[in-house]
Formats: C-alpha cells, structure tokens, sequence
C-alpha cells in the first residue's frame, strides 16, 4: 500500500482540504482528512489531482502517450488515427502498460467519398483504403464497421461545403450518423470549427462539439432563447490559437516546467522554430478574440466545457499542439476564457470521465482506478500549478522519470 499524506486534494469535483491517499493494488483505498498522518509520499504544500484528461488528441505513435503521462495526462480520448491496425496496436499497448497513458479511441472518422479526411490517408500496402460516406443510407455500415473494430465512440467531420474545396457529409448524413451511432449505445462527436457546422452538428443531433468557431461569435451559430445546458463542448483552445496565431508556441518555450516533460530532440525542434505544420487560417474575420469569447458564452450558458488540446504532434518532433505540454496551455487558456480554476480542473478530470462513461476515474475517490496528479502549488488559484509536476501514478504505480 503507497500513502500520500498531507497534500490539499482536489477530488474531481471540489477541493477536500488537506488529506490522506491510500491507494492499493491500482485502487484508491481510502481518503482521510487532516495533516496528521504520515505516508509514503510527503505531500505537504503540494495539491493532489485525478489525473488529467485530454478529451481531444490525434496519436502518430507510441510516444505521444508516454509523453502524455510524463505531464500528469493519464487518459487521452483520439479522436481520428488510422489504419485500424496502428489504433489496436496503442490500445493493446496501452491495456497493460503504466509509463504511457490510457487511451479510448473513434478510430476511423465519418466523413464524405473523396473528402477529408480520406484524401489525406494513403492506402494501406494490404490494400486497406479510408472509408467514406455518400448517403445517409452508408451510416448503418460505417458504424456497424466502427464497432467491430472496437471504437468506444463516432467522431463525424462536419463542415460547410463552402469553407473546404473536398466534398463534405450533407446534413442528413450527419444526422444519419448520430441516429446508427445511437442504436449502438455510442457517442457521437463532431469536429464543428465554424459558426455554421456549430450550428449543423447540433441540429443533427451530435453529442459531443469539438473546436469553437474562430470566424465569428456563436449569436451566428446559436439563437438566444437556445438552451445550452445539455450541450457539451471540447473547444480545444490550444489548437484554435495555433491556428490563429504561427507563435502560439512560445509560452511553452518560455515555462521550464513545460519542457521538463519533453524529449530533448522535441524541446530543442520548439527552440530551432520546427512547429509543424497546422496552418493558420487567413480567413477574413477569424480571430482567436472569437473562439475565446464563444467558450465564454457557452459557459455562461451552463454549457459542458471539457478540457482537450487536438494535440497533434509526430514522436521525437516538435508540433505546433504538443502531446501533454500542451494540456496545461489549455487549462490557462481556458481560465483566460472566463471559465474558474475549480470549473476548469473539473473540465480535465471528472467531466470528460463522466461524459465518455469512464467511471473508474476523473475522482479521488475510495474505489476509483489510482490515476493520480502530484503537482507544487494550489492551482485553485493559479492554474498554472498543474505544470509543476511532482508526481504521476496510473493504476497506482509511480512513474519513475524525475521531474
């Protein structure tokens, strides 16, 4: 058994003050008020978290899960990875590994014959090739396709045919989709990055919004009198600023406690100035000002706000959205946004929990799954306390690296 003894901890939900962590056999066993005790783990002046969950990443391999874990992300949610076989290759992985993070996965993504995101994935040499959609009579099979493969939930490209030169879903697809994904007891999730495929996803019936439009405020995409409460929103932040601005990057650059977590070829790719390659968008009225005045009105509108950074990054190069590193970015930006710190540790850890139906975790909690978050500092009140990181544990075992 491993004590944690004497940190403040915040359980998912609400700050509990000082207390002791007991965690066993990968399970939180027990959770005991005061400073009193002494443990394994001297936690004084330090906050204890579930560890963090990034509701929206795109995995290029193995190493974006371990550097995932390295910054306190102890789950990730993919959100598009292909072929099939590479996605079971990281979900095995992932079963039974504690120094990578946890993964669910969409698998595949739903979107048109000959349009994004198909023209991007070459064909596999077995001849496998990225499935599309051309009528809401494909939407059956793509689930049902989806499901064999073990996705845990549908994600579904949606966007205005105006905005892209590809071939796009119609409306009636989307809302085919929603309706398969549905009878199979799964999510669906929508990439909606503009006022008007806001607007779409939601009449279609989508349970899950990612991206918040960066080309005007939602008053486009939403009528006053609409009601927010059950919308839930992964505005992605991180990459909304990325793709708004090349520099995004250099408060990453200028926070040692970031850097701490990466590779060194990856921090000096990100001091050489090799980000990637996520394009920023020179359409007329898009603005950052708009996707972080959007998250403001959502939450004010007791809209769902989950924390994910559309992390994007290739193993041992840099990226503009960084697996992990930028994870925290996120949660500063979302606090920047309006949202408060205790409403945006909420957004990391039990709200994505609850939304994608992962009980055993996002709570400290007795008999929840020991994923646990040791940083210095009270990000209560300064979120950027969670870069601290002192300690990780998924499934009750310590990662070893020193931070």
């Amino acid at each position: 058994m491993t004590t944690i003894a004497g940190a403040r901890v915040f359980d998912g939900n609400d700050v509990l003050g000082v207390a002791s962590v007991s965690v066993e056999d990968g399970v939180i066993t027990a959770v005991r008020p005061g400073a009193q005790e002494t443990g394994d783990v001297d936690g004084r002046g330090m906050t204890l978290l579930p560890g963090l969950i990034d509701a929206h990443v795109h995995l290029r391999g193995a190493g974006n899960l371990g550097q995932d874990l390295r910054h306190g992300v102890t789950t990730v949610l993919d959100m598009f990875s292909a072929p099939p076989q590479f996605t079971a290759v990281l979900r095995g992985r992932a079963a039974t590994r504690t120094d990578e993070a946890d993964l669910r996965s969409c698998g595949l993504m739903a979107g048109a014959v000959d349009g994004w995101p198909a023209v991007i994935v070459p064909p596999d040499p077995s001849g496998w090739h990225m499935p599309g959609l051309s009528a809401p009579e494909d939407a059956e099979q793509f689930v049902t396709e989806r499901v064999r493969e073990g996705s845990d939930y549908i994600k579904v490209f949606v966007e205005n045919p105006a905005d892209v030169d590809r071939p796009v879903l119609s409306p009636e697809t989307v809302t085919a989709v929603c309706a398969a994904a549905r009878a199979h007891g799964l999510l669906t999730v929508a990439h909606a990055p503009t006022c008007w495929a806001f607007r779409a996803a939601i009449e279609a019936g989508v349970d899950v919004l990612t991206h918040v439009p960066l080309d005007g405020p939602l008053d486009d995409a939403i009528d006053d009198d609409t009601d927010l409460t059950g919308l839930v929103v992964c505005p992605t932040l991180a990459m909304m600023r990325a793709r708004a601005d090349a520099r995004s990057t250099d408060d990453l650059l200028a926070d040692p406690r970031l850097l701490a977590g990466l590779d060194r070829e990856v921090a000096d790719a990100l001091r050489a100035g090799d980000r990637g390659h996520v394009p920023v968008s020179d359409r007329p009225g898009t603005s950052y000002a708009h996707a972080a005045d959007n998250v403001a009105r959502l939450a004010e509108g007791g809209a769902a706000i989950l924390a994910g950074t559309d992390a994007n990054d290739v193993p041992g190069h840099a990226a503009a959205v960084l697996h992990g590193a930028s994870m925290h970015l996120e949660l500063e930006l979302l606090v920047r946004a309006g949202l408060s710190p205790r409403a945006v540790l909420r957004s990391a850890t039990s709200l994505p929990a609850g939304v994608f139906g992962l009980a055993d975790r996002g709570r400290i909690a007795p008999g929840q799954r020991a994923d646990l978050l040791l940083v210095a500092g009270d990000p209560l009140t300064d979120i950027t306390a969670t870069r601290d990181v002192r300690g990780v544990w998924r499934s009750g075992v310590r990662l070893s690296t020193t931070f």
